[in-house]
């Protein structure tokens, strides 16, 4: 069975991490998916989270790009993005293009508005255009809240971006312990919205997800180096799951998900014209 963790990064956060003594590269990751019997992985630079999303990005390719074959052929860029408001970040449209022009296939989001957060809302009014510009491509978004133990995201704004952008694969990150009672009602309703493996930590959680829902609405991922990559892996390993389910939640979904992001502008204009009629319904309704 392949392995595909969708949460991983590269790069040394800030704080007093007792274990991250230094700089975790592109090679320290592979050998720790090495040790744990990971095949691939998707990664983001920390930089790109802890000070600015352009920077860290543009760093993460750099190192990606003078790694060893064996090593960059192994991990997937994830680009981490921001609304352009503040001139941050470029406008939706050319910031996607250059994303899919340097082989980006996947982009995370930190909407938080706590201190680990980017502190933005997901609201049409802020976030929408650049929203739409990543589910015309329908590029895989990981939203990540920076949730801890019992921490509870904000439901009102995932079921908003889900409804308002259903082409959008949404991945949510570290959903945590029994948020699963206001989970399951957005699982049923909304087929975009996925879940990290790791982090759902609801006993037998895994199980009674995948039999309501179904295997392809979770994603194996770990949160390295700040998370174990072997725990998030013994998790989905042990659950009692068929082997075809652990295979899709293993790599089989993001796999797909990756594979189905559009590059052409022939594919781009025919979303860009879907788009467009959902926005005119909702006007209209």
């Amino acid at each position: 069975m392949r392995y595909l963790d969708c949460n991983t990064f590269i790069g040394r956060p800030a704080g007093h991490r007792p274990y991250i003594t230094r700089a975790v590269t592109a090679a320290d990751l592979v050998a720790e998916m090495d040790r744990v019997g990971v095949h691939e992985a998707a990664v983001y630079h920390v930089l790109a989270h802890e000070y600015a999303p352009e920077a860290g990005n543009e760093l993460l390719l750099r190192e990606l790009a003078g790694a060893a074959g064996g090593v960059r052929e192994r991990l997937r860029p994830v680009g981490v993005v921001l609304p352009p408001h503040t001139g941050e970040a470029a406008e939706p449209e050319p910031l996607v293009a250059g994303l899919l022009a340097s082989g980006v296939r996947m982009a995370r989001i930190f909407p938080s508005s706590d201190m680990a957060g980017h502190r933005f809302s997901l609201a049409p009014w802020c976030s929408g255009e650049l929203l739409a510009a990543l589910e015309r491509v329908r590029m895989p978004l990981a939203v990540d809240f920076t949730l801890f133990r019992r921490g509870e995201p904000p439901w009102r704004e995932i079921h908003d971006l889900v409804e308002c952008h259903p082409d959008l694969p949404v991945i949510l990150m570290d959903v945590q312990g029994r948020n699963n009672r206001t989970l399951y009602p957005l699982l049923k309703r909304f087929a975009n919205l996925h879940v990290q493996s790791a982090g759902f930590n609801v006993h037998h959680g895994l199980e009674d997800l995948c039999e309501r829902f179904g295997a392809h609405r979770v994603v194996f991922g770990s949160g390295y180096p700040l998370r174990s990559m072997g725990g998030a892996l013994l998790q989905l390993d042990r659950a009692g799951l068929p082997a075809a389910d652990r295979e899709l939640i293993a790599s089989g979904t993001l796999t797909r998900l990756l594979a189905d992001v559009r590059t052409g502008t022939a594919a781009g204009a025919d979303a860009d014209a879907g788009v467009e009629t959902k926005e005119a319904a909702a006007h209209a309704r």
